[in-house]
C-alpha cells in the first residue's frame, strides 16, 4: 500500500503519511482482503466500523423484498466505506457492499475514529464534507430515479459515462427491468438520439 496515494484522497488531504499510518495501523488485524464478488457488508447489518479502501473497487446495491436490485454507487480506491452509517441512530447498512475487484480494506472502530477526529481536525472537516457530498449525491440520485422518465435518465447516464455497461447492469443502475430498458434504447435509436 502506498500511503502517499492516500494523501490525495479527499478524506486525507492535509495529513502526513505518519498521521494516516497511525489511523490505519491502530488496530491489530485491521487489514482484510476481499475477492471480486465477496460481500464487504450486508444490507441490515450493524455498521460499527469504517473501512479505508486502499486497493480495488466496490459497488453498493439495494435489494427489495421481491429481489429487485438497484445499484446505487460504484466506489474506487482510495476511499472510505461505511462513514455515512457509523454515526447514525439506526446504524444499519441500507445496502449490500460488494467487491467489484479484489480489495484491501483497513477497518477502524468507532471509538478510535472519534479520537482520531479529535486529534486531527482537518480529517474531521474532510469527513463531514464527505458525508455532506454523499447526501447531495443521494438526493440527486433519488431525483433522477423518481422524477425523470427512463429515456431522460438514459440520456443523462450517457452524458456522464463514456460507454454503456451490459444491459443487465445498466438496468440495475437505473432501477428498471431489462425489457423496459431495451424498449427505451430502441426508441432513442429510432428517434436518432443515440447511434444505432
Amino acid at each position: 500500500m502506498n500511503l502517499n496515494e492516500l494523501k490525495n484522497c479527499d478524506f486525507f488531504k492535509g495529513l502526513s503519511e505518519e498521521d494516516i499510518a497511525n489511523l490505519l495501523f491502530s488496530s491489530p488485524g485491521a487489514l482484510r482482503k476481499y475477492k471480486e464478488g465477496d460481500y464487504v457488508a450486508h444490507q441490515g447489518e450493524i455498521c460499527d466500523k469504517i473501512a479505508v479502501m486502499t486497493k480495488g473497487a466496490v459497488y453498493s446495491v439495494m435489494i427489495n423484498d421481491y429481489g429487485k436490485e438497484l445499484i446505487l454507487t460504484n466506489i474506487e480506491s482510495p476511499s472510505l466505506l461505511g462513514y455515512t452509517y457509523i454515526f447514525a441512530t439506526n446504524n444499519k447498512f441500507s445496502v449490500n457492499i460488494i467487491a467489484k475487484t479484489d480489495c484491501d480494506l483497513y477497518f477502524i472502530e468507532k471509538e478510535k475514529l472519534v479520537a482520531y477526529m479529535h486529534n486531527h481536525p482537518v480529517f474531521m472537516q474532510s469527513y463531514l464534507r464527505g458525508m455532506a457530498d454523499t447526501s447531495l449525491k443521494v438526493f440527486k440520485r433519488i431525483f433522477d430515479l423518481n422524477l425523470h422518465k427512463l429515456k431522460q435518465r438514459l440520456l443523462s447516464y450517457m452524458e456522464q459515462h463514456d460507454e454503456l455497461p451490459k444491459q443487465a447492469e445498466l438496468a440495475k443502475q437505473l432501477g428498471v427491468t431489462r425489457p423496459s430498458l431495451s424498449r427505451a434504447l430502441a426508441e432513442l435509436k429510432r428517434d436518432g438520439l443515440i447511434p444505432k
